[in-house]
């Protein structure tokens, strides 16, 4: 632990802070049985990444409860964090607000997120002996810029955290500085949003490996009606160069699926589909997988995967750290919604190709039928998931690590 060090600054403001009266707030949730982890999103953070590390977290043997905050007057946007975490709005920095968020949560950890230091907020866990850790700390000339007016007040409030993880060496160096030689900071890197490798059945696997194991295959999950056309032209175009490529159309909607394969019949194409119990064979040109939770089976088989609603639309309903975390080659048009930060950490990592019409989809799909070539973008894409998994998996164990060096609070009664 850090020695705690003193601001008059610091104290100064908890005066003012104390003679503030808070607004009467109604929690929307009562205190739940269990230990709690308490995770804010401050400034640099996002939702996305931080429920990510909360579904990893509801998977210790412990099986703590959750609890989510973000900046500003509302509470986080619950699709961003796993079933049944809780949610409230983050109080305002007042001595009372604060005491009576914390008498009402009781949380067994605090986990802070970004840059954001509320002065009272942190004070008032610290005295409560609530461990507090800090992390996904980037110091940008921003930063400094906001924290140099008040620069002791800074180090006062970074010494009462129990650990400090910092995005890089020179955000470590920096708040090592300002929170002096008792504070414990390392470099952990960024907390990204990433998913866990869906599951599928071996068996399975294996048999339809062997089965395509020779032919080009590529997929497109999520595809609206609206692209249909451009992922059908693409894969003609693809096959004048492979004549033996295999599209794999992935859809859970029974209806869509249907009318595909009708549509697809009728067309000329030879068609397989999952739910009548069709194999992807030799001759099959378009095999519709719309048996519902196996898309880890067919991103495991696709060395290429096109993330429908991308192109022409909206955006994809699919996370692309799916077929990332599972060795296949993204492809996307230029709507990344809901998924902009993860598409950016992709795309920066070469680790995807983005096209902007259903000409180039048809270039992109042509192109990575070279094996070599998939296989680069496809290494990169698990290289840079992998890495996220990394990092999360080492946040979990420094946070279970200060969870059981602390015995669990009492619920609120």
């Amino acid at each position: 632990a850090s020695t705690m060090k003193r601001s008059l600054a610091l104290t100064l403001y908890l005066a003012m802070a104390a003679r503030r009266s808070a607004e009467k707030t109604t929690r929307p949730d009562a205190r739940p049985d269990g230990q709690l982890i308490w995770i804010h999103a401050g400034e640099g953070a996002t939702l996305q990444s931080l429920g990510r590390l909360a579904e990893r977290l509801v998977r210790e043997p412990i099986h703590p409860q959750i609890l989510m905050t973000a900046e500003g007057r509302t509470p986080p946007d619950q699709g961003a964090a796993p079933f049944a975490t809780f949610v409230d709005i983050l109080p305002r920095d007042r001595l009372d607000a604060v005491g009576a968020f914390l008498d009402h949560w009781h949380p067994d950890l605090a986990f802070f997120a970004g840059t954001s230091l509320p002065p009272a907020l942190i004070v008032e866990t610290h005295a409560r002996a609530i461990p507090l850790i800090l992390a996904d700390v980037k110091i940008t000339g921003e930063t400094i810029g906001r924290w140099r007016w008040r620069k002791g007040m800074i180090g006062a409030l970074l010494s009462r955290f129990t650990h400090i993880l910092a995005q890089d060496p020179q955000s470590a160096a920096k708040v090592a500085k300002l929170g002096g030689r008792g504070v414990d900071v390392t470099v952990s890197g960024r907390i990204e949003e990433t998913t866990e490798p869906l599951p599928c059945n071996e068996a399975e696997h294996h048999t339809l490996a062997q089965l395509v194991q020779t032919r080009p295959v590529w997929l497109s999950v999520g595809c609206p009606q609206s692209e249909q056309d451009a992922v059908l032209a693409a894969h003609a175009e693809a096959m004048r160069k492979a004549h033996r490529m295999l599209l794999i159309f992935a859809t859970e909607n029974p209806t869509q699926a249907q009318a595909l394969n009708e549509r697809m019949t009728r067309e000329g194409w030879i068609v397989g589909q999952r739910s009548r119990d069709e194999e992807p064979d030799p001759d099959v040109q378009l095999y519709i997988a719309d048996a519902e939770g196996e898309l880890g089976l067919w991103y495991r088989l696709a060395p290429v995967t096109y993330m429908g609603g991308t192109l022409m639309q909206d955006g994809a309903g699919r996370n692309p750290f799916e077929p990332a975390a599972l060795g296949s080659a993204i492809v996307h048009g230029p709507n990344t919604a809901p998924y902009p930060d993860a598409y950016a950490r992709l795309g920066a990592a070469s680790a995807s190709r983005q096209v902007a019409t259903p000409a180039e989809l048809s270039d992109a799909v042509c192109d990575l039928i070279a094996p070599d070539r998939a296989a680069i973008l496809a290494h990169n894409a698990w290289s840079v998931s992998s890495g996220g998994a990394e990092v999360a998996e080492r946040v979990v164990r420094l946070m279970s690590a200060a969870l059981g060096r602390h015995p669990a609070q009492e619920a609120a009664v």
